[in-house]
């Protein structure tokens, strides 16, 4: 019978089934027994900068003699802890790596000594003159386990390798591998190895932001565990350790977090492969958040009270490279190659990209989560149009807890999770809250839906309480609102408008106008394309009108009309105008001669007003008739006439208020030709209804050509 002890205040007795040499033993484990030995002494901070300075320039000093120092160009030192000995003579400093992106590798530190003499602290390296007499020095406690001599001997036949684990974190969840045989590379001026390659050569520290959950990598036996380390706490290291149901190795896990380890896991109870077994942190010998873990084929407890053994060739099957052996992208390309391991997941170019690294878990976590739509009912009819909120209650358990819910949606084919993700529901495991169809999408009639959830260590079930409810339009109409409308000293104006679509696109417009304070009708509606913002409207001289409008969404649904009876915008007419100085010019005996090329403006005043020119063709027969507007609207027919006045040769009309007209005609040679233009809309007139006519040679064939 062997019994195993620890410096910490008390630890439990367990007794234990081993397996050794096919022969089933018991260990016994002391119970509740005082230690002795105290936990290091931590420095004060005023000790801590001394020390620090002390070591920067032991640094610099190797740093100088020594050129060419690859990891020097890529990690940079930092002082994670330091202790001093109760004599206060030998001080143990803590390094932690950062890497050029200012992240702190979370690992085990690299050590370094200091010792006191008459002219203050002196920093040893590992190798230094002095060092093993200033580690002989150092009280029981002050090195870890991952430094000290092995409390057992090394075994006598060859470990073999142990197939079967799975990466200790669940299915479908990935954390990054901060590092496996950087652990024990030798590299003394940042206090390298943490951890000798007898106990660490299968040591793997995996790693992310802040806590994660873990699960356990393979079925066992909890064998003992402790989780009442504050978070952080340096000299005390939370652990779980779970013997394997077949071949009897035992899997550890270190630097858990406080009171993260589930009640019922005590020792001898069954864990199956994906069980829930407590979140990651940084207690005991550690840099950062992060958890070790190896597979040792026996054990002994270190000064801090963890579990401690020689970790053994073990593969995971969710691993896809090396055989099962997980390995970082920079101990592939800049340290020694070990077991064959040669590749790794990311760029090898750049060997610290933070992208790297990242292992993808396979272990199917046992006790999935369960759940229930509690709300909308089957056939519930949802969404108002104007208020796209659902209620959604949903009731969950599992055996550690629901940590996350969705509300997912059966759109186009597909399922997807309609709505942000809700965490932390009531005590009971009850999830409450409302969800925007809108944000959904158009959604508009019978919608499946179902529950999606997650559990603490990251299980996720999907498509529970798969239901069909109606939804009465997910989103509001769409929004317009009439602006100023743009005016002209005429019976020609433009209405304006602004729109917003309210999570369904815009279709139409439709604006209905009035004379007066007639009623509103259809008969007198207009209807405008989506992309639209704004229409000409002609009325008669001296006329009132009132105009209202609303917008259409893709699913037909209608903005409501203004509020009352009251018209949104109104538009005054004018009932005069001041004709241009060409008046009169309304017959063919009156036409003005028109140059060619140059551009004779009018305007439009009086119903019907018409305006005649005339030119003479010449040795030409091909002419090129425009009509431009100019401003208020103006949009006139143009007609060409032979010599006599009355026999039509061409006529093109605008088609458009605001629109050009253009016409090409072949006239006969060395005559007199006629151009008349006359409104193309009835009321169209107006001081400032104004237009250009300009008659050019025209060219080619095909003539008369109407252009529009």
């Amino acid at each position: 019978m062997k019994y195993f002890f620890c410096s910490c205040k008390k630890i439990t007795l367990h007794v234990i089934p081993v397996i050794g040499k096919g022969v089933l033993g018991l260990i016994a484990l002391a119970l509740l027994v005082s230690a002795e030995t105290q936990p290091p002494q931590i420095a004060r901070d005023a000790q801590k900068q001394v020390l620090w300075t002390a070591y920067q320039q032991r640094y610099n000093q190797f740093l100088a003699a020594n050129i060419d120092n690859p990891i020097s160009d890529i990690f940079e030192p930092v002082l994670d802890e330091a202790f001093i000995s109760p004599d206060g003579k030998t001080a143990v400093l803590w390094l932690a790596l950062r890497d050029y992106s200012g992240r702190i590798l979370a690992t085990e530190p690299g050590i370094v000594l200091a010792t006191l003499s008459t002219d203050g602290w002196h920093v040893l390296l590992r190798g230094d003159s002095g060092w093993d007499e200033a580690l002989s020095r150092l009280p029981e406690g002050y090195l870890p386990a991952e430094l000290q001599p092995a409390n057992e001997p090394a075994p006598t036949a060859s470990l073999q390798t142990i197939w079967g684990y799975y990466l200790p974190y669940v299915a479908g969840t990935a954390h990054k591998l901060e590092g496996s045989v950087l652990h024990f590379h030798d590299y003394p001026p940042l206090g390298y190895p943490s951890c000798t390659q007898e106990f660490c050569h299968y040591a793997y520290d995996f790693t992310d932001v802040g806590h994660f959950p873990l699960v356990a990598a393979r079925a066992g036996t909890v064998v003992s565990s402790r989780d009442s380390c504050a978070d952080g706490n340096t000299s005390c290291t939370n652990y779980i350790m779970l013997q394997d149901v077949v071949g009897g190795a035992y899997q550890i896990y270190l630097h858990l977090a406080y009171a993260t380890i589930p009640n019922h896991l005590v020792p001898g109870v069954y864990v199956g492969r994906g069980v829930y077994i407590g979140d990651t942190d940084d207690t005991g010998y550690s840099t950062s958040e992060h958890v070790h873990f190896m597979v040792v084929p026996s054990f002994w407890y270190a000064s801090d009270g963890y579990p401690w053994g020689r970790s053994v060739d073990v593969r995971f099957a969710d691993v896809p490279i090396n055989n099962g052996i997980p390995r970082t992208c920079y101990e592939v390309t800049n340290l020694p190659i070990y077991d064959g391991a040669t590749q790794c997941i990311g760029n090898r170019a750049d060997p610290l990209n933070p992208n790297n690294d990242w292992f993808a878990s396979g272990n199917v976590g046992a006790n999935p989560p369960t759940g229930q739509l509690t709300r909308p009912v089957p056939g519930a009819v949802v969404a108002t149009g104007s208020n796209p909120l659902m209620d959604v209650t949903a009731s969950t358990q599992d055996d550690v807890r629901v940590k996350t819910a969705v509300l997912q949606g059966l759109i186009g084919g597909s399922w997807r999770e309609i709505a942000p993700r809700v965490s932390n529901p009531n005590s009971a495991g009850v999830f409450d809250w409302d969800v925007n169809l809108c944000q959904a999408g158009p959604l508009n009639g019978p919608l499946e839906v179902a529950l999606k959830i997650w559990d603490h260590e990251g299980n996720v079930v999907s498509l529970l309480s798969r239901r069909t409810i109606q939804v009465d339009h997910a989103c509001p109409p769409p929004v317009s609102q009439m602006t100023t409308p743009t005016t002209y000293d005429g019976t020609a104006f433009k209405l304006n408008w602004t729109a917003t679509e309210s999570g369904v696109a815009i279709s139409s417009f439709q604006i209905q106008w009035r004379s007066g304070t007639e009623a509103w009708s259809t008969a007198r509606q207009m209807t405008y394309p989506a992309a639209a913002r704004a229409m000409w409207f002609v009325g008669a001289p001296g006329g009132s009108y009132g105009f209202r409008m609303r917008a259409i969404d893709a699913n037909g649904q209608a903005e409501a009309w203004p509020a009352g009876d009251a018209a949104e915008k109104t538009v005054i007419t004018p009932a005069t105008c001041v004709q241009d100085a060409a008046e009169q010019d309304d017959t063919a005996a009156t036409a003005v001669f028109i140059s060619l090329g140059v551009e004779h403006q009018r305007n439009i005043c009086g119903l019907r007003d018409a305006d005649w020119f005339k030119f003479w063709t010449g040795d030409h027969d091909r002419y090129f008739f425009f009509a431009r507007t100019i401003n208020g609207g103006a949009a006139v027919r143009v007609s060409v006439y032979a010599a006599d006045g009355t026999t039509l040769l061409g006529s093109a009309i605008a088609p458009a208020v605001d629109s050009s007209t253009s016409l090409g005609v072949m006239v006969p040679k060395n005559q007199t030709v006629y151009v008349k233009a006359e409104p193309a809309f009835t009321n169209l007139i107006g001081t400032a209804v104004l237009y250009g006519m300009k008659v050019s040679h025209g060219y080619g064939s095909s003539l008369p050509i109407i252009l529009k």
